[in-house]
């Protein structure tokens, strides 16, 4: 079964992807081509139109191709080589409740969210894992609360498939970055109260590990990068 309370729970990631508008130049060149047809020069009106054909073509093949760019990158989580990962989608995967205290009978590297589940000055209220209709494991999702100084909220997404999770492409945009050997794109936020936001994507292991992470701490990423060391 499809479950809906995770799609609520990634509400927030699931902002689509618009389409600009068209430039005015070429909306401009439209209008003058059809007052070149009402001209008394025809054949000039019929070379305009068929520019104004290859201006729109031209136009919406550039938009397609801004789109493809959000999956194009390679392992290390840059631009790819020409090959370009597939994207897909919340109806793609079914979600099965997890145990948080028993999650690297998963997989190995879920091992650091089952020692968190076990800490007492942290709680794993939801843990989730999601699979493709051929059983394959796409990605575990859990949401931690972390209290080592200060306050740790993050939701944690730790993706097995070389595919991307559509709300997630974002994530590899971030700035490029290198913590004790292990490489991270980091994108860095503000929450509506005002806290700072650490959206981390780091590869390790050929698995990739997704934090959105929410604390008065300005570079909780760190918390994030040192929990994956100590896996």
């Amino acid at each position: 079964m499809k479950d809906k309370r995770l799609e609520e729970k990634f509400e927030g990631y699931f902002e689509g992807v618009e389409i600009p508008a068209l430039p005015n130049n070429i909306v401009a060149d439209a209008k003058k081509s059809v007052q070149r047809r009402e001209s008394k020069w025809p054949r000039f009106a019929k070379i305009a139109s068929i520019a104004a054909s290859f201006v729109l073509v031209f136009a919406v093949a550039a938009v397609l191709i801004a789109r493809a760019d959000f999956s194009a990158f390679d392992q290390s989580g840059a631009a790819g080589d020409g090959q370009t990962a597939k994207i897909y989608g919340v109806s793609e995967v079914e979600y099965i409740d997890a145990d948080a205290y028993t999650l690297s009978s998963v997989d190995g590297s879920l091992k650091f969210i089952e020692t968190l589940a076990y800490a007492g000055n942290a709680d794993v209220r939801t843990a989730v894992t999601s699979h493709f209709a051929d059983g394959e494991t796409a990605f575990a999702y859990a949401q931690v609360t972390l209290i080592a100084g200060v306050r740790y909220d993050a939701e944690i997404i730790v993706e097995f498939t070389e595919n991307t999770f559509e709300p997630l492409t974002a994530y590899a945009d971030g700035a490029a970055g290198n913590y004790r050997g292990l490489s991270y794109r980091l994108t860095k936020e503000i929450a509506k109260n005002g806290e700072p936001v650490n959206k981390l994507l780091v590869e390790k292991g050929g698995i990739k590990f997704y934090f959105n992470v929410q604390s008065s701490d300005e570079n909780s990423y760190i918390k994030c990068l040192e929990l994956l060391l100590q896996n």
